[in-house]
């Protein structure tokens, strides 16, 4: 499940950043906890943070159609984790406080649906992959958001760096995928539906796996150079000398697992 990440740099809450998170379940000592991932660069140097979740009402189960409802909070107010390497543009936000907040403060309960451990792809899986597979990217794009249903908007592309190696050295991997201010922790999973090739040949079924997380696009400069910089999450229009092309910068999706140790004790 994703979640559009709006921003803002002082309380007043004038929202005027936008990203993209997802819930993922971390197990950590026999407990499960949700928490909001998204790109380091979504939230640092925010005040004040809101999340817009769809609304429950048979404990969990389904969500009602509809816009969802906003939470905004300080982002002193409840516990934000980042990934201890800082060449890894991952964090989270907790979500218990909010979701406790909303039923017991509002009175009303979000719909949450988390990945965990389980949607990370397994080895065998990985060493399936070719050189080229499909893959989808779900997020909210220059913070667009269909807003009477609460959808994110789903983009397809396809790897443009085998999976099985490390692009620049780094647990990264390339895209070619649309990318657009306001993507920024967009997840991206592998997803077949019929057939796909394998090592040992063709396979039947579905194939569905969390295969990474956006973080950053390649731009190229009017003299013609080529920059990899983080995805913009600014929403005010700003005229710029250089253009995306189209090739997303992803964090490999197993280096989620490693926020799981910045958990605090609760």
């Amino acid at each position: 499940m994703t979640v559009r990440v709006l921003t803002s740099k002082n309380q007043t809450i004038n929202w005027t950043g936008a990203g993209t998170g997802f819930l993922y379940c971390f197990a950590k000592d026999d407990k499960t906890t949700p928490w909001l991932v998204t790109n380091k660069h979504v939230v640092d140097g925010a005040a004040a943070i809101g999340l817009t979740f769809h609304v429950t009402t048979d404990n969990n189960k389904t969500p009602l159609h509809g816009s969802g409802r906003l939470i905004s909070f300080f982002s002193n107010q409840v516990p934000i984790i980042r990934h201890p390497d800082p060449n890894v543009d991952l964090a989270a936000i907790a979500i218990a406080p909010i979701i406790n907040h909303a039923i017991n403060k509002e009175g009303w309960r979000p719909f949450i649906k988390c990945l965990a451990k389980s949607s990370l792809p397994s080895e065998q899986m990985i060493g399936d992959f070719s050189a080229l597979e499909d893959v989808v990217m779900v997020g909210y794009p220059t913070g667009l958001v269909d807003a009477v249903n609460n959808f994110p908007i789903v983009r397809r592309g396809i790897t443009s760096t085998p999976y099985t190696a490390n692009y620049q050295g780094k647990r990264e991997f390339l895209a070619d995928i649309p990318v657009y201010g306001g993507s920024s922790g967009s997840p991206i999973f592998v997803m077949n539906e019929g057939s796909w090739s394998t090592s040992s040949g063709l396979a039947m079924g579905t194939r569905f796996a969390l295969i990474g997380i956006l973080y950053a696009g390649h731009t190229e400069t009017m003299n013609g150079q080529i920059v990899a910089e983080p995805v913009p999450t600014s929403l005010a229009p700003v005229a710029k000398v250089t253009h995306i092309i189209n090739l997303g910068l992803c964090i490999k999706s197993a280096l989620i697992e490693d926020l799981a140790a910045q958990i605090p004790d609760w």
